[in-house]
């Protein structure tokens, strides 16, 4: 793998999840400031429009934000899991929130309110830092998803995604990616019948494997490759 098409396997990564990396300080602040909720699979945290006076972050589960450019359609901007905050900018500048939120399985969910998140940020250095890491890694992705939107194949475009998802979670490999062939389209900007195809070549090539209809991935050495250009 060349230099170039590391760097772009590396922007698809995110920053580690806060709640595996912060200190049993910031911890305490963070469960005692936050209100821990328990949501169901496909309950709404809130919904695109609404003022953004909470700031999530997922004790358990995967939560997605979509929008919906249209009625029927729904296009999918990202998945978070556990460990992990989002919405931040929004939260940050007193604005609404650019999407919809829904809990993909059963999540514990803490919610901090804006004023407590600008109280941490006055006083802890180590959360003003994850915050900012966290801005920093989003502005990346979204660049990189961009580009490959703008102009790659549907082998670029399904690449990308799945090596976010690798890329996201906290399992060793073989990774298996848990979202339907509908989500992974949504996410590539692709329809589900030119998803499932490439996929399936994706298979043939040995970049992934097919075992009882989920896909695994080893390893980023072949996707990664479709990154390339």
């Amino acid at each position: 793998m060349n230099t170039a098409t590391m760097q772009k396997a590396k922007n698809t990564q995110r920053v580690k999840p806060i709640l595996a990396t912060a200190s049993d300080e910031l911890k305490a602040s963070l469960t005692s400031h936050a209100n821990a909720r328990h949501y169901f699979p496909n309950e709404e945290l809130f919904a695109v429009g609404e003022r953004a006076d909470y700031l999530p972050i997922i004790e358990s589960g995967r939560v997605k934000m979509v929008q919906f450019p249209e009625p029927g359609k729904e296009v999918i901007i990202g998945i978070f899991g556990a460990g992990e905050m989002f919405a931040i900018p929004p939260v940050v500048d007193g604005d609404v929130y650019p999407a919809s939120a829904y809990a993909i399985e059963e999540s514990e969910i803490l919610l901090l309110h804006r004023d407590d998140v600008f109280q941490l940020l006055a006083k802890s250095p180590e959360f003003t830092l994850a915050l900012l890491n966290w801005m920093s890694s989003m502005l990346r992705q979204k660049t990189a998803l961009i580009k490959t939107l703008a102009g790659g194949s549907a082998e670029q475009r399904i690449a990308g995604v799945l090596v976010r998802l690798f890329s996201a979670s906290s399992d060793e490999p073989p990774i298996k990616i848990k979202l339907r062939r509908e989500d992974i389209a949504r996410m590539a900007g692709l329809t589900t019948e030119t998803t499932i195809r490439t996929i399936r070549h994706l298979a043939a090539v040995g970049d992934i494997r097919i075992v009882r209809g989920k896909i695994l991935i080893d390893s980023l050495d072949g996707l990664a490759s479709h990154l390339e250009g």
